[in-house]
């Protein structure tokens, strides 16, 4: 209100100084040679002289109505114009991801060729991975928990981008999940998962060979006590807990070998969610389909994406990731078809940051 106040009396002020200036150009005489010049030089004054006296006599409110102005067009070109959706970074050299899923013994893991190849691999941090589900018939519930884990842990993977098989493309959006979500979902439908990768994890420190070792039950193994272990080497190589690469895969070949059997149960034995893979052996799992996700996840995690709207201004595409609560953002085409992921995150950091350079105003 009042800087529309402000600007009414600038307004007016400048054609009252226009009126003033062409009634004096008007009384001027016409015949008289020097009469023409001095209109010229009224003509040539009036705005200059109008801008001056408005400069001077509001010139307080003038410079408080710029201040407020400069602020409102900083934040328009922060919403409209300088923004861009920053794209998560993904874990596209992942052998170890390819053998998780597609080994069926323990032996394809563990073999030496495969871990001086993970070796050279790149083992740099990633946002997420895209786990491509097919037509429910490419990953198992197990071997995903193991994928859970093993990426959280060795390139520090926060998300999983979930595709499926459709008749018009290969990879149409199915949901995003959080890693540490998935895993635990599987841990309660699934507890013996995690009781394997429990007995996994106490098989990554030696057993001491001492004639006073305690006496554990029988059937039990080899429990590292924190008072007496003693390590050479650390386990652990990273923040998010990575592993040396042949250990990480001998933790890989000990947890599938955990819910393998080469056996066939007695007649008239329940056989729960036994999947029989291609060299008749049987692992303690289910085939992870469109259905089973959705039972396991909540809703959010199959509304986390937004059309790519190419033609649409960058800024309503911008608003579109904003409006949503996850912290990784799929944009997808209009058939689903998954494009990229978008960091939600990473984007609100951005704004916070230009936000916080803005001058702040009495």
């Amino acid at each position: 209100m009042q800087t529309e106040r402000l600007l009414s009396v600038a307004a007016i002020l400048a054609q009252a100084t226009f009126a003033c200036c062409g009634s004096a150009a008007q009384s001027a005489s016409p015949p008289a040679p020097s009469g023409s010049t001095a209109v010229e030089l009224v003509k040539a004054l009036a705005w200059p002289l109008a801008t001056l006296l408005i400069g001077v006599v509001f010139h307080r409110q003038i410079a408080l109505f710029m201040s407020a102005l400069g602020s409102r067009i900083t934040k328009l070109s922060l919403f409209k114009v300088e923004l861009e959706l920053v794209p998560a970074t993904a874990a596209t050299t992942t052998p170890l991801l390819d053998d998780i899923r597609t080994a069926t013994s323990p032996a394809e893991i563990s073999d030496s060729s495969r871990a001086k190849l993970e070796r050279v691999q790149s083992r740099a941090p990633a946002d997420f991975a895209v786990i491509a589900i097919g037509k429910g018939q490419d990953w198992l519930t197990s071997r995903l928990y193991l994928a859970a884990v093993m990426m959280a842990r060795m390139r520090s993977v926060k998300a999983f981008v979930f595709v499926e098989r459709s008749p018009d493309t290969g990879r149409r959006l199915v949901g995003v999940a959080s890693v540490s979500q998935l895993q635990w979902a599987l841990a309660r439908r699934y507890p013996w998962l995690e009781a394997a990768w429990a007995r996994v994890q106490i098989s990554l420190f030696p057993q001491p060979f001492f004639a006073n070792a305690p006496q554990l039950s029988v059937g039990a193994q080899w429990l590292p006590h924190p008072g007496t272990l003693s390590m050479p080497q650390p386990v652990i190589q990273s923040d998010s807990g990575a592993l040396e690469p042949r250990q990480a895969r001998q933790c890989v070949s000990s947890f599938i070998d955990l819910i393998q059997r080469h056996y066939v149960p007695a007649p008239g034995v329940s056989d729960p969610e036994w999947v029989t893979l291609r060299d008749a052996t049987k692992e303690r799992a289910s085939w992870m389909t469109h259905e089973l996700l959705e039972s396991l996840l909540p809703q959010e995690a199959f509304n986390a994406c937004v059309y790519m709207m190419r033609d649409a201004p960058r800024a309503k595409r911008t608003r579109a990731v904003l409006r949503r609560a996850d912290p990784f953002v799929a944009l997808v085409e209009s058939n689903r078809e998954y494009a990229c992921l978008a960091t939600r995150q990473a984007l609100l950091e951005e704004i916070a940051a230009s936000l916080g350079q803005e001058p702040e105003h009495q």
